[in-house]
């Protein structure tokens, strides 16, 4: 896949995350997390099945290959969904976002660091930097 490409779909799934983001806040406020995450996964579950039906099932049998462990996505999924909802009620759109992004940067850093899925990458001092300005900016915008 082109840059271009994946850059484009980075950013359409960057403004479905603010909208769903806000939804989440939206049902959190009104009928509590356990809800909101049920209506998300529902509803999400409900339109994935509903693609697999039109592709005709995928390619559902390579999942025999992969790892226990990621099969804990799904259970990640609910934490990440919970906690927006969560962050997004009480702290608003803009700052429960920085706070989310900011803190996947700094745990995604920590792990390819330390190499738990394979690859490691090496904190450099541009790294370092990079990760300072997450952490600031984050402070500044969600800080009160």
């Amino acid at each position: 896949m082109r840059t271009l490409v994946v850059v484009v779909v980075g950013i359409l799934g960057g403004v479905a995350g603010a909208l769903q983001s806000q939804a989440l806040g939206l049902m959190e406020q009104r009928a509590g997390t356990i809800n909101s995450v049920f209506v998300t996964y529902a509803g999400g579950g409900v339109a994935a099945g509903l693609l697999l039906l039109a592709t005709g099932g995928g390619r559902l049998r390579d999942l025999e290959s992969v790892p226990w462990w990621a099969f804990t996505a799904g259970l990640m999924g609910l934490v990440i969904v919970g906690t927006l909802g969560i962050a997004v009620d009480r702290l608003g759109l803009g700052a429960g976002l920085t706070l989310f992004t900011g803190a996947t940067l700094v745990s995604a850093a920590a792990i390819e660091r330390t190499g738990w899925f394979g690859e490691i990458a090496p904190l450099d001092g541009r790294r370092l930097a990079g990760i300072g300005l997450v952490v600031l900016g984050t402070w500044l915008v969600v800080g009160r």
